[in-house]
């Protein structure tokens, strides 16, 4: 092999559940790898039908020219495009048409310029059909056989991957040293062949330099992480704004490469791509251990605030440039109308004018604190919920003046939640502000409920009328209290209501 196609790979696989890409957001995407140092994108979305369901089809002209475009597109960028096809839905592996078929389909890509592919089969059923288990004695060899075949087909391509049906450790069985699959994919696999491996998990917490060495002794070869931190296709309530963490930069020389799979929304993987840049940077450096838990000068929080200090700019920008984003031209001067507020002043007596609050850092770290990572929240989400949750359990307990003080406090935080709902929701950049409008009215749903519940336990307090409290924890999260909030606002309201009729009789 040569000495390119050992490069580390270093790039995102746009591999989730749910509508794909744009192919603006997918050249905007290239730009962004290209400013921050990465070199790799996997085309893998499920919900293409012609990657997954209809994996024989040829893409029509059309399509095939918007893939040329997309290739060369990277190409221009020095990202390398790799073509993902996902056939083991229904594929026969014994049958020669089914093979043919597959070959024929990645020898169209070839022709559009692509020079590296990736065959997928996670996410299938593992029984095989009777004509394939009368040719195979094993799933494993049913698709090592298929996979070597192609990939000589196709004349040993620049970089070929391959995802097994047990992609982590949780689906090894028994173990992943002692897992039979595994075993038959490391011992027969092409060389040239690298493996996806997303870790412990399908969504792995931690990654550890222990767990690479361990399946690559089995796999034979160093694996390349699809890392799934900040995916949220398998919860559309869920949006993770957290920085690429625990993964320590000493796996670096251990791995072929990493590739996160972050959110189906686009503009908010700004941070989940910029922190994997800034984690890549570091691990090529040649530091010395500091004592961090990410086992280098590596700082996830540094990484995080570098990450939002660049996406705040892109934030202000009213306008975005071709290719970009939603793919917005700018208006030519000519082409603009007056302004309504153009020669107009208020008089004393009038409404000012409405001026929108600049959006600040703060909130972006606040935003990033409450659409944290799927095991951990922010610090400011983990402060919001103990206070919530001692608000709620002390109520009769506390000293007064100390529980009236710390409900000054969380209604001070909840403020905080709401003026950062209204900064964004006045930014020049609309583009990023359609991605994240669903969350964000989600947690101002939830906080100001929270708030009118402190509110009412505080004025049950005070006429020390009993009201029936809930227990929360900071495992709850922001997301998961909205409903609960919803629930205790209408019984609250009840109350109420229920107190002004015994008043008026």
């Amino acid at each position: 092999m040569s000495q390119k196609s050992k490069m580390f790979l270093s790039g995102v696989v746009e591999g989730f559940y749910g509508r794909p890409w744009t192919m603006s957001q997918r050249k905007e995407l290239f730009r962004r790898e290209q400013k921050w140092g990465l070199n790799a994108y996997l085309y893998a979305p499920k919900d293409d039908y012609k990657h997954r369901m209809y994996w024989r089809d040829l893409y029509s002209p059309e399509e095939a020219e918007q893939l040329m475009t997309l290739i060369s597109a990277a190409r221009e960028r020095d990202v390398e495009f790799i073509y993902a096809i996902s056939p083991g839905l229904d594929i026969t592996f014994s049958n020669p048409k089914e093979v043919a078929a597959l070959k024929r389909k990645l020898s169209q890509v070839c022709g559009f310029g692509c020079r590296s592919f990736a065959l997928l089969f996670d996410d299938i059923e593992t029984e095989m059909c009777p004509a394939d288990k009368e040719a195979f004695s094993s799933f494993a060899e049913a698709q090592v056989s298929v996979t070597n075949e192609v990939f000589l087909h196709l004349d040993e391509p620049h970089t070929f991957l391959f995802c097994p049906t047990d992609y982590c450790a949780a689906f090894c069985t028994p173990s992943v040293p002692q897992s039979a699959y595994l075993n038959t994919v490391g011992e027969k696999l092409n060389a040239g062949i690298d493996i996806l491996w997303t870790g412990p998990k399908v969504v792995s917490q931690h990654i550890s330099v222990a767990s690479i060495e361990e399946v690559s002794a089995v796999l034979r070869r160093p694996p390349v992480i699809w890392d799934n931190i900040h995916a949220n296709d398998y919860d559309p309530q869920r949006l993770f704004l957290g920085p690429f963490k625990n993964r320590p930069t000493e796996l670096i020389p251990k791995l072929r490469g990493v590739l996160t799979n972050p959110n189906c929304e686009f503009e908010p993987n700004f941070v989940a791509i910029h922190t994997l840049a800034t984690w890549c940077s570091y691990g090529q450096k040649d530091v010395s251990m500091d004592g961090d838990d990410q086992g280098s000068d590596y700082n996830p929080h540094e990484a995080l605030r570098l990450a939002l200090s660049d996406w705040l700019v892109e934030f202000g920008r009213a306008d975005q440039p071709d290719g970009a984003g939603g793919g917005r031209s700018k208006r030519q001067a000519s082409d603009e109308e007056p302004m309504q507020t153009d020669g107009y002043a208020p008089g004393p007596r009038d409404n000012p004018l409405y001026t929108a609050e600049p959006l600040t850092l703060d909130d972006l770290t606040l935003l990033s604190e409450l659409f944290y990572l799927p095991y951990e929240h922010g610090a400011t989400a983990v402060l919001m919920l103990q206070e919530l949750q001692w608000l709620s359990q002390t109520l009769e307990t506390s000293e007064g003046v100390e529980w009236r003080r710390r409900a000054e406090k969380f209604d001070d935080m909840c403020a905080a939640v709401v003026q950062m709902f209204n900064r964004l929701s006045n930014v020049p950049n609309r583009i990023i502000l359609y991605d994240l409008y669903n969350y964000i009215c989600d947690i101002k749903s939830g906080v100001t409920m929270a708030k009118a519940y402190v509110k009412t336990l505080g004025e049950t307090r005070s006429s020390r009328t009993p009201l029936r409290c809930y227990k929360f924890t900071v495992n709850h999260g922001f997301t998961g209290i909205i409903a609960l909030m919803k629930r205790l606002f209408h019984i609250h309201s009840k109350v109420s209501q229920n107190k002004n009729r015994a008043n008026k009789v």
